[in-house]
């Protein structure tokens, strides 16, 4: 249904079919919304749980690299340059570790805590609200139907009066919540755009974040070591090749 953005809270006394009807559209247009962000949600927190992992993974290798001076291996001896290379491997690494921390920190409030929030705040409001409003409405129904069985003898004029109250009363009930229930509703329309966009931001901006501080901790004295190691690399694979051809 085009065009429409809100729902008429000035129409929710009258309570009329179209109005109704309209409500019916808002609650589907919820429902669709919940299953999304239930998918979206899910997603993030893979990426997250990954980026935990990787901090992990990146600290424990860094870790064991600072461990192998440590090691006795029967057929290594004592390489000294192999020990001293690994401890510079080590201190690479651990920097990174230290950049996927950060960026693990900024992921679960930039990323997580935005979505979170909308997701067992805001939709959850919603389902409460919707409950509340049918209760009500569901007490309300109730006391129409026995204000319409009452009879008109004089001798139930007490009832009467009591059954009356008791229809103003659900009836008052009933139209505060359905206000409240369709002021949440409208809101909603707008809080989705918010809870869609800002985690996205907050991911964006923590990887760029990452990669600017990776980038200064890699400074060129890291690069022209990491390059020697790989020239180093290659001379002693084609200097093994050349010993296994004779």
């Amino acid at each position: 249904m085009p065009g429409i953005d809100k729902l008429p809270l000035e129409e929710t006394l009258e309570d009329s079919p179209q109005t109704r009807s309209l409500l019916g559209v808002f609650e589907e247009d919820t429902a669709a919304t919940s299953s999304y962000f239930s998918q979206l949600f899910k997603a993030m927190q893979r990426i997250y749980d990954a980026q935990n992992e990787l901090s992990a993974a990146t600290h424990l290798t860094s870790r064991l690299l600072k461990d192998y001076e440590k090691q006795r291996f029967p057929l290594g001896g004592d390489d000294e340059v192999m020990s001293s290379t690994l401890q510079q491997f080590a201190k690479v690494i651990d920097e990174l570790s230290s950049c996927h921390a950060v960026l693990s920190t900024q992921l679960a409030d930039a990323m997580m805590f935005p979505i979170t929030q909308f997701q067992e705040r805001d939709l959850r409001e919603i389902v409460i609200l919707k409950e509340v409003f049918q209760i009500s409405s569901d007490d309300h129904d109730t006391a129409v139907n026995r204000y319409s069985r009452l009879s008109k003898r004089k001798e139930n004029e007490k009832v009467k009066n009591e059954v009356m109250e008791d229809v103003y009363t659900s009836r008052k009930k009933q139209h505060e919540t359905i206000m409240h229930y369709f002021a949440s509703l409208n809101m909603l329309q707008y809080k989705k755009k918010i809870a869609l966009l800002e985690p996205l931001l907050g991911y964006m901006q923590a990887q760029i974040s990452f990669f600017k501080l990776g980038s200064e901790n890699l400074t060129q004295q890291w690069e022209e070591f990491l390059t020697n190691i790989g020239t180093s690399v290659q001379k002693n694979i084609k200097k093994n090749y050349k010993i296994t051809k004779t």
